[in-house]
Formats: structure tokens, sequence, C-alpha cells
């Protein structure tokens, strides 16, 4: 099998492992809405939140954008909590209209009913992905050290 033969079907399984999260998440919340109306959206420019979710109303339709470089450092069970963490949104914005706090109750009780905790940001270390790392500081412990954006 050729890297590409192979990196297609890893694609492949990962997509649908995110549908398969998305449709845990709906059925968890009685949501009828077919994973396959979500669109499914990788983002370079990702480099500080993890992924984001949308909802239209006319008609009915989510997006949900990752990070691709986010998602190549986390874990399995962050990225799974994420993908729940943003169907939750979609849940909560078709169930509740999109005039909801984005974390509010709805999204909180929609979480819940998933099983997952409703923890509104990641903790996945960014340095190498955004760019910015603390060079090793000469000065004492009271002095600021310099934030490069480069090596």
């Amino acid at each position: 099998m050729s890297q590409r033969t192979t990196a297609s079907t890893q694609e492949r399984d990962t997509m649908q492992q995110i549908r398969d999260w998305i449709d845990f998440a709906f059925d968890r919340n009685d949501v009828s809405y077919p994973s396959i109306m979500i669109r499914v959206r990788w983002n370079k420019q990702f480099v500080n939140k993890f992924a984001d979710a949308g909802y239209g109303r006319n008609p009915p339709r989510g997006i949900i954008r990752i990070g691709t470089r986010i998602w190549e450092r986390a874990t399995e069970i962050e990225r799974r909590e994420t993908i729940i963490h943003e169907a939750c949104h979609i849940v909560a914005f078709h169930l509740h209209g999109t005039e909801i706090k984005p974390h509010g109750i709805e999204w909180r009780q929609a979480m819940e009913n998933c099983g997952v905790e409703p923890v509104r940001c990641h903790d996945i270390p960014l340095i190498g992905i955004n760019h910015f790392h603390v060079r090793e500081c000469p000065k004492s412990d009271k002095d600021r050290c310099i934030v490069s954006l480069k090596d």
C-alpha cells in the first residue's frame, strides 16, 4: 500500500471517528439531526483554540472547524471531548436558538448528557504551535524572560 493510500485511509478513519462522536452527542441529547449535515473543516490557522462550532437556522446547518496543529498534539481523549464539546454547541443552538450564551446552561446540560465535564478551554501545551516560547533566562527569577516569536 502506498503512503498516499495509507494517508487517505487514516484521513477517512479520522473523519469517521469525528462523525461517530458527533452522532454520540446528538443521540445523548435526543437530536435527530444527522451528523452528515455538519460540515467538518480543518483549519491550519488555529494556533490557540482547538476548535469552534457554528450554526445557522435557515436551513439548519452546523459547522465544526478543527485546528490541525493542535489536533496532531492532542490525545484521543482530548480529541473526543473537544468534538463532543463543539457538537454540544450545535445541539444547544439547534434546540434553544442562536441567542443563547455559547457556554451557558443549555450547552452545559448537553455536555452533561454526554457524560463529559463542561469545560470551556483545552489545556494542550501550545509551545511550538503558536510559535511562542520562552528562551532560557539568564536573569534572576524576579526579572522577565524574553518571549520569542522565532528561534
